[in-house]
């Protein structure tokens, strides 16, 4: 499905009818299906599910040239939310990049969540060293017009070290950043770069919150799991087991247990 939002078409999937709403917001640089694992499960538990590709990823458009800000997003994810017809504060899931996308949709729509799930990502801001790389992969997936510079830097460090090559996580990551366009790489990769520190934020944040980490996540390691949840009130810190940065795909049945409970708490 598609929608008009900010002068671009947003692809999503909509399912359920239920209530709260659930909002699965997708990591860099891939896409809507994979929360495939966990749409189901929450729609059996009678919520609605909206999984939406972000600007310039999956089949979204990506609008006019430039960085792919944390801040378009958010503002471009509160205007579909206002197309589907959704007016109660959701429960804003988001993994990676969706977690930086949460901060900025606390920031500029608070009023839009009802509760948070912030899964392998981080508060702070990029280093130095780590904002010059990104703007390396930038450039040289547009040099070769290709995402494979993100594969090649990416991919290794995603997925916890007891994952064969050729498993089907490794499958369904591999697919998704190879769908990427090289123009949403690098502007993707611009935007990630341009993301301010959410540290200051997490006090901020007044609803019910779960944190959840993959044990071996690398790009984003337990420990900034852990000042996320230390520094939002009443926050809870949940690790998956056999799990890198994508848990969601890695260990599922683990994932899906500390989502779908927390989530019947957001209907209380």
């Amino acid at each position: 499905m598609f929608a008009d939002v900010n002068g671009i078409r947003l692809a999503y999937s909509d399912t359920g009818t239920g209530s709260p709403v659930a909002l699965l917001v997708h990591g860099f640089p891939l896409n809507r299906s994979m929360w495939d694992p966990q749409r189901g499960s929450l729609r059996s538990m009678g919520v609605r599910v909206i999984a939406p590709d972000l600007r310039g990823f999956g089949a979204s458009e990506s609008g006019p040239p430039g960085p792919l800000t944390m801040e378009q997003h958010a503002d471009d994810l509160v205007a579909l939310l206002d197309v589907l017809g959704v007016s109660e504060p959701i429960v804003f899931v988001g993994l990676s990049m969706g977690g930086y996308v949460g901060f900025a949709l606390w920031r500029r729509h608070p009023e839009r969540v009802r509760a948070f799930v912030f899964a392998d990502t981080r508060a702070s801001a990029d280093t130095a060293t780590a904002r010059e790389d990104r703007l390396r992969i930038a450039r040289l997936a547009e040099e070769f017009d290709s995402p494979q510079p993100a594969i090649d830097s990416m991919l290794p460090r995603l997925l916890s070290p007891h994952l064969r090559a050729g498993s089907l996580p490794e499958r369904l990551v591999r697919g998704m950043m190879a769908g990427s366009s090289a123009q949403a790489v690098a502007n993707g990769q611009r935007g990630l770069a341009a993301r301010v520190d959410s540290s200051s934020t997490l006090s901020t944040i007044a609803v019910p919150t779960l944190v959840i980490v993959g044990e071996h996540d690398v790009p984003t390691p337990p420990d900034e799991s852990r000042l996320i949840a230390e520094g939002i009130p009443n926050a809870r810190l949940v690790t998956i087991d056999q799990a890198g940065h994508m848990s969601n795909l890695e260990n599922p049945e683990a994932f899906n247990d500390a989502l779908l409970a927390f989530v019947e708490t957001a209907r209380e």
